[in-house]
């Protein structure tokens, strides 16, 4: 059992909760972090798997191979997905001859990469990957709990919502089966249902379709689950394998558009990390203005698996925008294995450090490795959740 330090667990949370979730709290379930994303995906050429896009793979892989030989004069990471997302998308917007070909390469590389995410197979159903599925059955008990405790009726009460950076659809399939109740905020002006849970994905998600045939930027959702309506798993399949998700590659790849009716032509909707985030869709820019109400309206904050870069303003401009004006913030709780002072003060830089100061901002850690942080595992899996969630 973990034990955490801070006392401020047991204050009681009356208002809603926003989880942030960075790219540790996706690990888990095989979606690599940015610097070991091309590592992954140089393995899935090299071995036996099958790819839907060998060519874009090898396209990448040799341009990354030539480029090592400038790194001997230039200080650039190679494999970090970031720096190299950048370097082609410079290319091109510098209008090189290449340079649309291989930003759209790297592009299926991350959502092919992402495909390989493995589910549980159980009694003939694929069942989503055991922690998501353990953190959606806790955020189900702890907002029941917290109605009880301010006796609100469920029309009038207000759902913790989830703000992540993550393009993989796993929680989401978690969340499905848990609850069914979910809501992607990605229009403006759209009615907001309180029964259903806020997912704001800030970058874009591997269901999110936009089509290339018909050309119109209006977001087609497909259900977050790794089967076409009415498919039925693989015979092949027992109990105990690990299949892939295949959200891009199988079921993306075989919905008809709702507009043009042909298949073949949806292509995920997602913001790839590189150093100039431009929203070229108005229905992400819903989303992050959704993202700013949410902040402005929360109770606490919970930013798991994230680790606040410095070269990452985004983020840090939308929670300064999300936090003005909000009068209810009690405090913001960092779930993170990394523990060290970098990341602290990185944190304190963003969040100020009076609130540091002041207790309000925590960074969980485990009391008999006070150097080691917490991972998502411990914060859901050792019953953290239930203590810093609902704070009872």
């Amino acid at each position: 059992m973990v034990e955490l330090l801070e006392p401020e667990a047991k204050t009681p949370i009356l208002g809603k909760t926003v989880y942030v979730l960075g790219a540790g709290a996706s690990a888990h379930t095989g979606a690599p972090l940015l610097r070991d994303f091309l590592v992954r995906a140089r393995l899935l050429l090299e071995g036996k798997t099958q790819l839907t896009r060998r060519d874009s793979f090898k396209r990448v892989f040799k341009w990354l191979d030539e480029l090592r030989s400038s790194a001997y004069y230039v200080d650039v990471d190679l494999d970090n997905l970031e720096h190299v997302f950048s370097l082609a998308d410079m290319k091109r917007q510098l209008g090189h001859d290449d340079g649309e070909r291989l930003y759209s390469d790297l592009t299926h590389i991350v959502m092919e990469t992402l495909d390989h995410c493995q589910l549980d197979f159980r009694r003939q159903h694929y069942k989503a990957d055991r922690l998501y599925s353990s953190f959606a059955g806790k955020l189900r008990d702890l907002n029941e709990e917290r109605r009880q405790r301010v006796r609100q009726s469920a029309s009038s009460f207000e759902k913790d919502a989830i703000i992540t950076f993550n393009y993989d659809v796993m929680l989401e399939f978690a969340m499905r089966q848990a609850t069914r109740k979910i809501r992607y905020e990605y229009r403006h002006g759209r009615r907001k249902n309180p029964d259903l849970y806020p997912v704001l994905k800030l970058h874009g998600s591997t269901n999110w379709a936009i089509c290339s045939s018909c050309n119109k930027k209006r977001i087609q959702v497909v259900p977050a689950g790794p089967l076409l309506k009415g498919e039925k798993a693989r015979r092949t399949l027992k109990d105990g394998d690990r299949p892939s998700f295949k959200m891009v590659t199988h079921v993306l790849r075989n919905t008809k558009c709702k507009v043009c009716a042909k298949k073949g032509v949806l292509q995920p909707l997602v913001i790839p990390p590189t150093w100039s985030k431009a929203i070229s869709n108005p229905e992400l820019a819903a989303v992050w203005a959704a993202a700013v109400e949410e902040i402005r309206s929360a109770f606490q904050i919970i930013i798991v698996g994230y680790s606040m870069p410095a070269t990452d303003t985004f983020f840090q401009y939308l929670a300064a925008l999300g936090l003005t004006g909000n009068p209810n913030l009690h405090r913001v709780v960092v779930v993170n294995k990394d523990n060290s002072d970098d990341l602290k003060d990185r944190y304190r830089r963003v969040f100020s450090r009076s609130m540091y100061d002041r207790g309000r901002l925590l960074f969980l850690s485990k009391r008999f490795g006070p150097s080691e942080g917490v991972t998502f595992q411990h914060f859901v899996a050792e019953g953290q959740m239930h203590i810093y969630g609902g704070g009872i």
